[in-house]
């Protein structure tokens, strides 16, 4: 006759399943999250009639945040808090190419001010 235990295994084996999913799940937040403000899901992009002096001046005049202006690429980058890509809030690139000045904006968390950056860069375009 064959007798199986009870309760004990069962429960190692239910407690083992959910620590590897639960694991599992850490190691998977941890790898999706990107700091770089660039992976930021807010943004958009579009071109602008305005040189980039005036363009960049525009976009930091309507920010309450220190903005810091770095070249790099053939880039002129504005970056909104700090120059890390990490922990900047906000990151305005501008491209000259063929006559026209490209711009793309990014914005973390751009729900808490409503996008105030991004509507900066579009209004500043815009003139």
């Amino acid at each position: 006759m064959t007798t199986t235990p009870t309760g004990n295994s069962s429960a190692v084996l239910r407690r083992s399943n959910l620590w590897f999913i639960f694991s599992a799940l850490l190691v998977a937040t941890g790898c999706a999250q990107n700091p770089d403000i660039r992976s930021s899901r807010d943004g958009t992009s579009g071109v602008t009639a305005s040189d980039n002096p005036q363009y960049m001046n525009c976009v930091k005049d309507r920010q309450n945040a220190q903005g810091f202006t770095q070249e790099e690429n053939g880039k002129t980058l504005l970056y909104i808090g700090s120059t890390d890509p990490t922990k900047a809030s906000g990151l305005v690139e501008l491209t000259s190419a063929n006559g026209q000045n490209q711009f793309a904006v990014y914005q973390r968390a751009a729900w808490q001010d409503r996008g105030r950056l991004i509507n900066a860069a579009l209004a500043c375009a815009r003139t």
